[in-house]
């Protein structure tokens, strides 16, 4: 999947990122949670599972030098 890559400052695809976005969501599908956060700038929150919550995360930007 495409993601905005903060580095190069376009959106690039990165397959790692994405392996590593499933793995964490195939494992809050495992223990019944989701990960959200409460805004931009504070903690993150475990919650049940939310797929909301899940295509929220596989838009995450990806920041890593590629």
């Amino acid at each position: 999947m495409e993601r905005w890559n903060s580095i190069k400052s376009e959106k690039i695809e990165n397959v790692e990122i994405d392996a590593f976005l499933q793995e964490i969501i195939a494992i809050c599908k495992k223990h019944g949670y989701s990960i959200s956060h409460e805004d931009g700038h504070g903690a993150f929150e475990i919650e049940n599972t939310d797929d909301y919550n899940f295509d929220w995360l596989l838009n995450a930007h990806d920041c890593t030098k590629i």
